[in-house]
């Protein structure tokens, strides 16, 4: 499995205005977090990519193709490309990942722009999948994890990354003067218990930033299909 890639804000900012130029123009899907001017928060989002990978090659190592679930701007697909022989993003909207396929030549990313709870990407098809921050903007969050395990191999791997949405978090944001998004709609503990009610045992957690759960703000955890 290869390195981690990061993406530079100078870089990620080019991806944006190129998106920003495509007809249609592409949605901002690449949150400001990864390319913020405040640098702790930009090395935090990062962190959380950073350690999903290493999970990945823990627990995943023989892994031939992975999903993307709602992989957004494609920030992590350099990473996943350089990794894997098969790589899918999954979005709403992919034109800024299709900027980064092109930038990075990520010949073998398949990007597919879809509604998740309205497509079939194929009964048992990944080794391995990827929700970094998506679950939580789901409602109703069965109505993710539901495909997501149709389409997942026998014992394959869920790596998650879900913001804890502690006092913690909220005072974070105080400082930093951001605002918690309309559509986090469930804190990690919550959704960490979804997946497990949907089938899926959680074989490591980790935290971000510190690697204690000391006020985290992040749970990021592997997760193996369990057979019923």
């Amino acid at each position: 499995m290869s390195q981690f890639v990061p993406i530079s804000p100078e870089t990620l900012a080019e991806i944006i205005r190129e998106g920003q130029a495509l007809d249609p123009p592409a949605l901002m899907r690449i949150p400001p977090e990864y390319h913020s001017s405040i640098l702790p928060i930009r090395i935090v989002f990062w962190q959380r990519l950073r350690m999903l990978h290493q999970l990945m090659k823990k627990h995943a190592p023989q892994a031939r193709n992975c999903l993307d679930f709602g992989g957004g701007g494609g920030v992590f697909s350099p990473t996943l490309a350089g990794s894997f022989p098969e790589v899918t993003l999954l979005d709403l909207n992919a034109g800024e990942a299709a900027v980064v396929k092109d930038r990075y030549k990520l010949n073998n990313l398949e990007l597919v722009q879809q509604d998740a709870t309205q497509c079939d990407l194929g009964s048992g098809r990944f080794d391995l999948v990827v929700a970094a921050d998506v679950l939580e903007h789901f409602r109703d969050v069965d109505t993710a994890l539901t495909p997501i395990r149709e389409w997942m191999a026998p014992g394959g791997v869920l790596v998650t990354s879900l913001p804890t949405e502690t006092f913690t978090y909220e005072m974070l944001r105080l400082v930093f003067r951001t605002k918690k998004p309309e559509d986090h709609y469930h804190t990690a503990a919550e959704v960490e218990g979804m997946i497990e009610r949907q089938g899926f045992e959680r074989i490591e957690r980790r935290y971000a930033p510190l690697p204690l759960p000391l006020f985290p703000l992040f749970y990021i955890s592997a997760w193996r299909k369990v057979e019923r």
